[in-house]
């Protein structure tokens, strides 16, 4: 009997989760050299340029590779739900949009909604999650691997299902933070984006007493713990167990699992 292999990760997602681990990486050390005066890198200068390139990256990782790679996705959900899409001529994907494009609002967002987003099955699974570190159950398996259609049902950790919408905010407010701090009169297109944001955070610092530098100053700091926490959830808690080592695979080298290997997948017939 061949192996069940699982297509779980694009490359476009796989090329995220790579940026992301290196740039967060870096952002994190260069932040608190800028912050807290560090050793390391040696010196300010050093350290805000290399910041300042994994910001770049960063944004690069989350604002185009992985919409792009959501994009993937629902396309491929929407051809599993017996529909017609030539994904190897360009033109095709464009004709298949704009003719199926009920379709693909309904069922490819729909599917990739399902193992994206937090919903009550997800709650009953971090429920079994608790009961099993409290010694009642065994570990549930969280991903549904539709053998018929070829896709994942579901893949996503309920846990990290909570925390996405989560990140996705802290993303915005910190790059919002962030402008202001490398300079207060940053702008584009003739546009004062620096000004802007001073004058929204002034107003919100008035309500605690405290100027808009220092408002910005503060919430990207808190957002900067919030990374860090967020990241030793996700890998130190989450993702460092040897049973998932079909799931680091996919993550970061060929995107495939072998299902049957993978302990918290359960296969649909």
């Amino acid at each position: 009997m061949a192996e069940l292999i699982g297509h779980r990760y694009n490359v476009a997602i796989r090329g995220m989760h790579w940026i992301n681990l290196m740039s967060i990486f870096i952002l994190i050390i260069t932040g608190m050299r800028i912050y807290l005066g560090w050793g390391f890198p040696s010196s300010f200068a050093e350290a805000r340029g290399l910041h300042m390139i994994a910001v770049i990256t960063f944004l690069v990782a989350n604002w185009i590779l992985l919409p792009y790679g959501i994009f993937i996705e629902i396309l491929e959900r929407s051809k599993y739900a017996e529909m017609k899409c030539n994904f190897k001529d360009f033109r095709g994907i464009w004709l298949y949009i704009i003719l199926n494009a009920r379709y693909c609002k309904t069922e490819g967002i729909k599917r990739f909604l399902k193992t994206s987003l937090f919903f009550k099955e997800d709650a009953n699974r971090l429920v079994g999650i608790i009961r099993h570190y409290m010694g009642k159950q065994e570990y549930p398996a969280f991903a549904i691997y539709n053998e018929k259609s070829g896709v994942y049902e579901n893949r996503t950790h309920p846990v990290m299902k909570l925390l996405i919408p989560l990140e996705s905010t802290a993303i915005l407010f910190i790059v919002i933070t962030g402008i202001v701090l490398y300079d207060i009169n940053w702008s584009i297109f003739g546009i004062n984006v620096g000004g802007i944001i001073m004058n929204m955070t002034a107003g919100a610092g008035a309500l605690f007493g405290i100027n808009a530098m220092v408002l910005s100053r503060t919430l990207h700091l808190a957002l900067t713990y919030f990374f860090i926490v967020e990241v030793l959830i996700h890998v130190g808690i989450l993702q460092m167990d040897f049973k998932t080592k079909e799931a680091w695979k996919a993550i970061f080298i060929n995107g495939k699992e072998k299902i049957e290997e993978s302990p918290y997948t359960t296969i649909k017939k």
